[in-house]
């Protein structure tokens, strides 16, 4: 007789309603003339790369954005039809793959310049270095290049830069960085531009230009300055009830003895600690819902469980294989960061390469 597959003890719940819905207030909100592009890159930020695109590209999404020629081939593997964009490097190298799959190669440096225009077959988008200083050809080398004409004899479809200030919207260099890409979009007068990213968008139509280029928002974080925030969270994670135990007065819970219970208590040990992505920053100032009521967690979060103080909650509620909401509507991925003093988007992706994947599509 084959073994009885085990539940998994953290769930992240992914809410491909959710996820549209974030798609479509971007859209709404930049107007029908500016076009919303999907950035998918890190597994679509750990959500699946495979739900989450379908998902968009039912909702109208025609451009994806991937971090390297692998995560491409993937993509292009679920989707035929889009235009599927590779911010990596490798064009010289990988030219045979781009051409098979059909995939637009980011230009972001003169001598990939140089190679694409040789060649003549890839449609491409150059990266323009405005500020952010990662990568893209600066002012100086576009100039030498609109000197040589190459733009002329083979233009891109797209240029596009990236803000390095935009979720701090009174930061001067935000303008700075707009001003210098209008510029570069006077000078080469391409097929389209692109400079805002999610926050970018939120920043006035001056930053939209043809296309908005929509990473973190669609999975409901909120790096704008815009509060309450506009977008809809997309997941909820709970985790399971591994075993309940009695715990005496004053005694250490967890490594370091950080926690000391203040009476005689009942400890839930959850399922779910920092191998799931759980930050071990936030050990003992955070809650969770143990049948809809909080209960703290205490002591330090373990490699994959964590203890909470279940006391004051009637033993019914908190048995062994029952589940408790770790983060819910009314605390968030952004919140959960918040505490930890983390990146959203590091949260994001450690718990979704972390945590079993539960896709619904109920509106939340």
């Amino acid at each position: 007789m084959s073994p009885v597959a085990r539940s998994p003890d953290a769930v992240l719940e992914v809410n491909l309603a959710a996820l549209r819905s974030n798609f479509e207030t971007i859209s709404t909100f930049v107007g029908p003339r500016v076009e919303v592009s999907a950035v998918v890159k890190g597994d679509a930020y750990g959500l699946g790369v495979e739900m989450v695109s379908m998902t968009l590209a039912e909702a109208g999404c025609r451009v994806f954005f991937v971090a390297s020629i692998n995560e491409a081939i993937t993509l292009r593997s679920i989707l035929r039809g889009p235009t599927v964009v590779v911010f990596g490097g490798g064009l010289r190298r990988d030219f045979d793959v781009y051409s098979h799959f059909e995939l637009t190669p980011v230009v972001n440096n003169c001598e990939d310049l140089r190679f694409t225009a040789s060649v003549k077959s890839l449609p491409y988008f150059l990266n323009v270095d405005t500020g952010f200083s990662r990568a893209g050809l600066n002012m100086e080398q576009l100039r030498q290049e609109c000197l040589t004409r190459t733009f002329q004899r083979y233009p891109p479809e797209v240029i596009f830069s990236h803000l390095a200030c935009a979720g701090y919207s009174s930061d001067v260099t935000n303008s700075l960085q707009r001003d210098r890409f209008q510029s570069i979009y006077n000078l080469l007068r391409p097929a389209r531009g692109s400079l805002a990213a999610s926050a970018g968008a939120w920043l006035g139509k001056s930053y939209h230009f043809d296309m908005v280029r929509a990473g973190s928002a669609l999975y409901g974080l909120n790096t704008t300055c815009v509060r309450p925030s506009p977008f809809q969270s997309v997941i909820n994670l709970r985790a399971k009830i591994l075993e309940v135990r009695n715990v005496p007065d004053k005694e250490a819970v967890g490594y370091g003895g950080t926690y000391r219970t203040a009476r005689d208590s009942r400890m839930a040990i959850v399922g779910i600690g920092y191998k799931h992505g759980v930050p071990w920053a936030c050990a003992n100032k955070i809650s969770v819902l143990c049948a809809g009521r909080p209960a703290a967690q205490v002591g330090s979060i373990m490699m994959d469980s964590m203890a909470i103080d279940v006391t004051d909650i009637a033993e019914v509620n908190c048995q062994p294989g029952s589940f408790v909401d770790i983060l819910h509507r009314d605390f968030t991925v952004d919140d959960l960061a918040a505490v930890a003093h983390a990146s959203p988007h590091e949260v994001l992706i450690h718990l979704g390469a972390g945590c079993f994947k539960e896709y619904i599509t109920e509106s939340a």
